[in-house]
């Protein structure tokens, strides 16, 4: 894996068996070295035709997971609670666990 500024050394090509770019879309400036690894483990997985481990979740802890990604992704998480609370949803006993 090389940076985004200079790639890898010339050494690192020559005993690659294949190189590619990771085309970046959307908002992102840059990928780092986790997320980069990340796409391109999947995509080789599905050209492979394997699947990737899936975690065995319950719907509960699928929904708490993701709920508390929304919440942390915004600036203020109480604007996100006051949001869910106006659309019927009050999870104020949940809060200290978020």
């Amino acid at each position: 894996m090389g940076n985004e500024n200079n790639g890898v050394s010339q050494e690192m090509k020559a005993e690659a068996d294949i190189s590619f770019i990771l085309p970046m879309k959307g908002f992102a400036e840059s990928f780092n070295l986790s997320v980069a690894t990340a796409i391109i483990l999947a995509h080789i997985s599905d050209y492979k035709k394997e699947k990737l481990l899936v975690a065995n979740l319950d719907n509960h802890e699928k929904n708490y997971l993701q709920l508390k990604w929304m919440l942390d992704s915004l600036s203020q998480k109480k604007v996100g609670t006051l949001l869910l609370k106006r659309n019927g949803i009050d999870i104020s006993s949940f809060i200290d666990q978020l």
